[in-house]
């Protein structure tokens, strides 16, 4: 990223934790996120990954520390919380990002993978409330970011569980807001086509329809989503809770 696109500090001394943050949208937030002067814990099961997104944060002078969790676990979710809070003394931003799926209608999809896809997707979610809520709580309050989707919105054929974890999304960020506010703001950010790992599968040739679909006319990046988050991050957002942002380039827009 640009270091003088923005000025620094929007976060200053706030303790951050991102989920699925070794590559993609949850390694671009956790790199801005420290660049705007947040301590930053960077969680996700691929190690290799994860060690190399705070080894960059560290080279830029900033704080970070990388945690090895499965969020689809509750033991691993408390823990992650516990570790981000002893290593920086508070807990002010959780960014759920982290998402496991497989696709398939509901007749071919194994019922393991709608287990795994809700339980990395969305109870997660829960999980990060139910054992980050308290923390936050002792230091005056805190943000959580929740990753949805346009998916949460309109629904996208063969995607039966992930459709389903990025709906739920949506209620449970709105009851989080209701019952943890003031102190805790509670937001979802909806990503539209944005590249990430996840389309390495995806030729040249499809990439760019996909982008004449959008108003934007292009994909978006990873950095796009990192700056919304950003925004519910700050004070900039104080008023703000209980709702979505959608980053999708206008997809949404279209009627057909």
């Amino acid at each position: 990223m640009n270091k003088a696109a923005r000025p620094t500090g929007r976060v200053a001394g706030k303790a951050a934790l991102v989920t699925g943050a070794a590559s993609g949208i949850g390694e671009a937030t956790a790199l801005l996120l420290a660049r705007e002067g947040a301590m930053v814990a960077v969680v996700d099961v691929d190690e290799k990954g994860g060690n190399r997104v705070v080894a960059r944060i560290k080279k830029s002078g900033g704080q970070a520390l990388f945690i090895k969790a499965d969020v689809g676990k509750s033991a691993q979710v408390k823990r992650m919380i516990e570790g981000t809070a002893k290593a920086f003394g508070r807990l002010d931003i959780i960014h759920n990002n982290a998402i496991w799926f497989r696709n398939g209608n509901a007749i071919e999809l194994e019922e393991k993978d709608w287990d795994r896809t809700l339980d990395v997707g969305l109870k997660t979610i829960y999980l990060s409330a139910k054992y980050g809520v308290p923390v936050m709580n002792k230091s005056g309050g805190g943000v959580i970011i929740n990753t949805a989707s346009v998916h949460s919105l309109v629904g996208f054929a063969q995607h039966t569980a992930y459709d389903t974890a990025k709906a739920g999304i949506l209620g449970l960020t709105r009851v989080l807001a209701l019952d943890f506010g003031p102190r805790v703001r509670v937001n979802a950010v909806l990503p539209g086509a944005i590249l990430t790992p996840l389309w390495k599968g995806v030729t040249p040739r499809d990439r760019r329809r996909f982008a004449t679909m959008v108003p934007a006319k292009r994909l978006g990046k990873p950095e796009d989503i990192a700056w919304a988050v950003l925004y519910l991050a700050s004070d900039e957002a104080s008023f703000v809770t209980g709702t979505t942002l959608v980053v999708d380039g206008g997809l949404l827009a279209r009627t057909m």
